[in-house]
């Protein structure tokens, strides 16, 4: 009875993960949702055949799982936290009639973690909420949302390095879930600059290791992380031409379209995954 058992769990897990494998002829990178061992895979990857040159914004493959509706009820219940590359999509968010739209926002340029940590005064940067700047973990609950994803370092790597930014990256976070303890955790990674365009610290091969960081810092704390940077490159370790709007870093809209898409699949990788551990669980109780 209890191999039956065992085998009907390992099915409906492996059907779960199938689902979200299979995503066409394009590889795919791993990301894991907050408080879930079960890996779940949210983004594609470019690869010799398939670049995000070539793959339009309504070609990336979606996932099959939440209604639109249900995306919105996910995404609206989101605040989305960041640097200018946020917002970016802040900006991009607010022209759409998706769910993007729903989304809160708590984004402002040149912004990391070490300026996040620093006093409410001055010229010290932080972002604003109904028009009064405040420091993230008071900015939180005063949204109302339960669950924040999180894009930061880019502005951090310069003055910290590697594992400075990811330490004072980790030692905000806890500052923020010392007022908001049942706030869901979702890193965001750092995404690319154009080919050659890296400014000392802040290059690409830079970036990449610190992405690794980040993940590692995710799993280590049951945290969600989410490749966003993956989507938007050339295949090669840098952003796409075509992602790029400045010569450098900022987005297009095409790069946040992709975005949007990342986004959709990862919330039903989510899904997805706690249904899987739902089935498994009520099978292991009978």
């Amino acid at each position: 009875m209890k191999k039956r058992m065992k085998k009907i769990v390992r099915n409906s897990l492996c059907a779960a993960v199938s689902a979200m494998l299979v995503l066409g002829n394009c590889a795919v990178s791993t990301a894991y949702a907050a408080q879930e061992e079960l890996p779940v895979t949210v983004s594609v990857e470019p690869t010799d055949s398939v670049s995000a040159e070539l793959l339009s914004p309504m070609e990336l493959p979606r996932i099959p799982g939440l209604t639109d509706e249900e995306l919105r009820n996910y995404y609206g219940n989101s605040v989305f936290i960041g640097d200018s590359i946020m917002l970016g999509f802040r900006n991009y968010s607010a022209k759409q009639k998706t769910f993007v739209h729903d989304i809160q926002f708590l984004a402002v340029g040149s912004y990391g973690a070490n300026n996040a940590m620093k006093p409410v005064k001055g010229s010290n940067v932080h972002p604003t909420y109904k028009g009064k700047k405040y420091q993230l973990w008071d900015a939180i609950p005063l949204t109302g949302r339960t669950r924040a994803f999180i894009l930061l370092g880019m502005n951090d790597l310069a003055v910290l390095g590697l594992e400075g930014a990811r330490d004072k990256y980790k030692e905000l976070i806890d500052k923020i879930l010392e007022t908001s303890p049942d706030l869901e955790i979702h890193i965001i990674s750092v995404t690319y600059t154009l080919e050659g365009e890296g400014k000392k610290v802040l290059n690409n091969t830079n970036i990449a290791e610190y992405n690794t960081l980040l993940l590692e810092m995710a799993l280590d704390n049951g945290w969600g992380y989410i490749d966003l940077c993956t989507p938007i490159s050339d295949g090669k370790g840098n952003l796409a031409e075509n992602c790029c709007s400045d010569g450098f870093v900022h987005l297009t809209k095409a790069a946040y379209t992709l975005w949007e898409s990342s986004l959709i699949n990862y919330a039903n990788a989510i899904y997805l995954a706690q249904a899987a551990a739902e089935a498994a669980a009520e099978i292991t109780a009978e």
